[in-house]
């Protein structure tokens, strides 16, 4: 009897630390949703539950650049946590959605670079006065074409 109650727990503890398809496909969703709305209460709400469950599972690993995890880390900004959330939810999107490129990490880089910018320019939409030196310099090199060699550059 406790054999069978200890396996019921280990098989359950192993079913929660792995993701499906599906979920990792909503994660991907969630996402994009953040991009566009990312002060909305409900989809934050939901992006902080999809993050933790990214974080929690066993059989999905997103590298980071940590020069960029570290900036967004410790940037004195309102909305940082909204932004170091979305660059390491736009990190794990990349990866569901090009799973052909998982190993380009300077492609994965660019794309939740862009990601985070697509929802820094959200967050100015509703909040003009919420600026930020750090991503207002990386929209600069974004509008001067020189966005993608400094993320090499800052992510070798």
């Amino acid at each position: 009897m406790i054999a069978l109650l200890t396996a019921g727990i280990a098989a359950q503890a192993f079913a929660q630390a792995t993701s499906t398809s599906e979920e990792r496909a909503h994660w991907a969703e969630v996402t994009h949703k953040l991009e566009s709305n990312p002060l909305d209460g409900n989809v934050s709400q939901e992006g902080d539950k999809v993050l933790q469950r990214v974080m929690e599972v066993h059989d999905f690993h997103v590298p980071s650049c940590v020069a960029f995890f570290t900036e967004f880390n410790t940037m004195k900004y309102t909305y940082a946590h909204t932004i170091m959330r979305q660059f390491m939810l736009s990190s794990a999107a990349y990866l569901i959605e090009n799973a052909d490129k998982a190993n380009d990490r300077n492609a994965m880089n660019q794309a939740a670079i862009e990601s985070v910018l697509k929802t820094y320019a959200a967050i100015l939409q509703q909040k003009p006065g919420a600026r930020s030196k750090t991503l207002d310099d990386l929209l600069q090199k974004q509008k001067q074409s020189k966005l993608a060699d400094y993320v090499q550059k800052k992510c070798p």
